[in-house]
């Protein structure tokens, strides 16, 4: 029997709209109108950001957990048996959500370093939100199964925020798509041992014929969709 699926969405809503449709496209399989049992608990993206704290600060972040949280509880109200959060972001947060969770959820790190671990590759770079890119949640994580890890710069790292905002939080993924490709080339012109991390699920549109596949190539560019990789954690956990 699966389990209740219960989604932490809102943050932002394309990715909610990107993980409900990689899940029920990989729950189905060849049954075209299949879909898991599942509830979506949507946030608001603004109240999300007013609330985000300070890395040097545990207090700071209080309002950011407790929001996080409260929308975990009405999940495993509705008879949710497992969950998890479709968006990055949130997950330098995980243990503080989850600390009081009668249910499990679902890291994404755990699920992109598992999917990773039997064949990690030599080099890596993560793509996402400044507060991803600037701390280490994946970095460390990556490093502990022998990746090395490429760090972009803070102007980078910004570059990527603007796209972010432009295109992307928009829900105008696929048209960001070919400025994305440049943003990766303007890290590493030649990244054929690289491979670039879409740490935030908001980047997962920019690949529509890829929706679903955890690694794949695109221009050239190997990428890994951590979207992808937390939805197969995901319906794996619903299945055990």
């Amino acid at each position: 029997m699966t389990a209740k699926i219960g989604l932490i969405g809102g943050v932002g809503w394309p990715a909610t709209i990107a993980y409900y449709e990689t899940i029920c496209r990989a729950a189905a399989g060849s049954e075209a109108i299949a879909a898991p049992d599942m509830s979506i608990e949507s946030l608001d993206m603004s109240k999300a950001l007013e609330a985000l704290g300070k890395a040097d600060d545990e207090e700071s972040w209080a309002t950011f957990d407790n929001y996080f949280s409260i929308a975990l509880d009405r999940l495993t109200a509705s008879g949710c048996e497992v969950a998890a959060i479709a968006s990055v972001t949130p997950h330098i947060r995980l243990p503080a959500i989850t600390r009081n969770s009668p249910i499990p959820v679902i890291s994404v790190v755990d699920a992109t370093v598992d999917m990773l671990a039997s064949k990690p590759p030599k080099q890596a770079v993560v793509l996402g939100t400044s507060v991803t890119m600037e701390g280490m949640l994946f970095d460390k994580a990556l490093e502990g199964v022998g990746v090395g890890m490429i760090k972009p710069g803070n102007e980078k790292i910004a570059a990527l925020t603007e796209l972010l905002n432009k295109y992307f939080y928009s829900g105008r993924g696929p048209e960001g798509r070919e400025a994305l490709i440049g943003y990766v080339r303007s890290i590493i012109a030649d990244p054929d041992d690289v491979l670039f991390v879409l740490a935030c699920t908001d980047l997962t549109p920019a690949f529509p014929e890829n929706v679903g596949q955890a690694l794949f190539f695109s221009s050239g560019i190997k990428f890994l969709d951590t979207t992808a990789a937390h939805v197969d954690a995901i319906l794996r956990a619903s299945k055990s």
